[in-house]
């Protein structure tokens, strides 16, 4: 398996020094198996970038080369030394906003400065020999074969195997539920003080954001409509009437925490995400005065995201641990929602992809078998790999040359919205909550229906897609909504395998979400919408 080779090259900034270091580039980028058309991207745009560092730093610049690896990352990294050149300075703001998502993903430059340096970083990703996604499948069956073989020793054996799996699984699982709640609140400052102000991001910017976050909201309600009726609902007594709408009220009120500590010992995610949205908009508003706690909030979230990965390396240990568990034990046979939860969280995520194509095929008249047919490549690709990220160019080439959304506007929104508009995650936190609060006992009000959507919502949007995020999204679900936590070992065995529709489901949305908004706008091309 190819990586990029450790090297680093001290130069004099000019402009055969930019070709040099745009060779260099593609060499490294290569060397990690990049595709060859986010090459071509990621060597444009540092091109580009040193060509206007070039005009106001002038030459003879200390510049220097990196490659090679750090804690375990591939990275490709040129320095140039000189004043602040942040790319944010540029006009274009919305390109700016579409490569720091893109950075996210290893597929576009990110800008920092350091010691008096302008540093541009890309971190492809390290090629898998194995997919995450086949490592969990055979992680559930190993877990599945191994506990049946183990049930068959001895009583006295298999009480000593347990003890040694069993501190192993909560040691993962307390390791996951610590980094959580920080990780979703720095993730969330982070993310509102880069994308910036509405005024920033312009008219497409605020449809999309406006128009996502109004859809998951939607998505939601419907879907408890609608799911609500497979289960046992207390419509009466503290959930119902008068007392069930003042228990909304009072949910509410107490989104806003009465310290900044106890949100994260209580694993209290409504006020966690309140808090980061507070944080992240006075960061915003306060600009350079607070450019030290920007920093630090940037530091402080690599660094979490950091842990996060490094625990997400052991998903596939803890999903073995999590089946193997509930193999040996009793649980298994009380946890009568397994099934529940495949029969209705794989049709719900592909009937919220169908509905999605019906309404595109109704609202400009064309035909759904056209239409599917334009999605189905990118349909495919998430449904196989349950990756946003193996998706992206299908997803971006079929925006631009087959739904006729201009390129400007698929190159903002196809990044934005992998990030932050993830129907089918939110169908996955709503049938899991629902089957395992019905499979642990835990009253199903009007009032935890509601606070189901909430949280359901607001974790879908603000969790980051890293490694073992899933773990960590359930931990503070289940927190927030009174289910045990040892209904996270289940969770994540079902969700490991209900991600694949998920994410189908999440890609087929937003390209129809992206349509919508760009015919709003006046810039959707209908004849190539139209064009079988």
């Amino acid at each position: 398996m190819s990586e990029i080779k450790s090297r680093a090259e001290k130069l004099l900034f000019s402009a055969s020094t930019i070709d040099q270091l745009s060779i260099s580039c593609a060499e490294a980028l290569s060397e990690a198996e990049v595709d060859k058309k986010d090459i071509l991207r990621l060597r444009l745009s540092l091109e580009e970038i040193l060509e206007l560092w070039l005009k106001e730093l002038g030459e003879s610049a200390r510049t220097t080369l990196r490659t090679g690896k750090r804690f375990g990352k591939q990275y490709f990294q040129v320095r140039v030394a000189g004043k602040r050149m942040d790319v944010a300075s540029e006009n274009d703001e919305e390109a700016f906003l579409y490569n720091r998502l893109l950075s996210q993903a290893g597929l576009s430059l990110e800008y920092s400065y350091k010691n008096g340096e302008n540093c541009l970083t890309t971190w492809p990703p390290k090629k898998r020999q194995i997919g995450q996604a086949t490592l969990l499948l055979l992680s559930i069956l190993c877990g599945g074969v191994a506990g049946l073989l183990v049930s068959l020793l001895p009583k006295s054996a298999r009480t000593g195997i347990l003890s040694l799996t069993d501190p192993l699984f909560q040691m993962i699982l307390g390791a996951m539920g610590t980094v959580a709640s920080p990780m979703i609140f720095l993730a969330i400052c982070w993310s509102i003080f880069n994308i910036g102000d509405l005024s920033t991001i312009g008219k497409v910017g605020k449809k999309l954001i406006s128009g996502m976050l109004l859809s998951m909201f939607g998505i939601g309600i419907l879907a408890v409509l609608l799911l609500m009726w497979f289960f046992p609902v207390s419509l009466g007594g503290e959930g119902g009437g008068l007392s069930g709408l003042l228990a909304v009220y009072q949910m509410i009120l107490d989104i806003v925490p009465s310290d900044i500590i106890t949100p994260f010992q209580e694993g209290n995610i409504m006020q966690v995400i309140f808090m980061g949205v507070c944080v992240g908009l006075a960061l915003l508003i306060l600009g350079d005065r607070a450019g030290a706690v920007r920093t630090l909030v940037e530091q402080l979230n690599d660094v979490v995201s950091f842990l996060m990965g490094a625990l997400g390396k052991t998903i596939p240990v803890f999903v073995f641990l999590s089946i193997f568990s509930l193999v040996t034990s009793d649980e298994l046979s009380q946890s009568t929602g397994i099934v529940k939860m495949f029969l209705l969280g794989i049709p719900a995520c592909l009937l919220c992809a169908f509905l999605y194509l019906l309404a595109m095929s109704l609202r400009y008249r064309i035909s759904i078998v056209t239409l599917a047919k334009k999605l189905f490549p990118t349909f495919l690709i998430g449904l196989s790999t349950s990756s946003s990220a193996a998706a992206f160019a299908t997803n971006l080439e079929t925006c631009e040359k087959k739904l006729g959304i201009p390129a400007k506007t698929a190159n903002f929104a196809v990044p934005l919205g992998q990030v932050l508009f993830m129907p089918g995650a939110l169908l996955s936190f709503l049938v899991i909550s629902l089957c395992m609060a019905e499979n642990y006992g835990v009253d199903i009000t009007p009032v935890w229906l509601v606070m189901s959507v909430l949280v359901s919502v607001l974790v879908a949007i603000a969790a980051p897609p890293v490694p073992g995020g899933a773990v960590a999204c359930y931990t503070v679900v289940f927190a927030q909504l009174g289910i045990p936590v040892e209904a996270v070992a289940l969770a994540v065995a079902v969700d490991a395998i209900l991600e694949f529709p998920a994410t189908a489901a999440n890609l087929t949305c937003l390209q129809v979400e992206t349509t919508f908004v760009s015919s709003k706008l006046g810039m959707l091309d209908e004849e190539v919408l139209r064009k079988p």
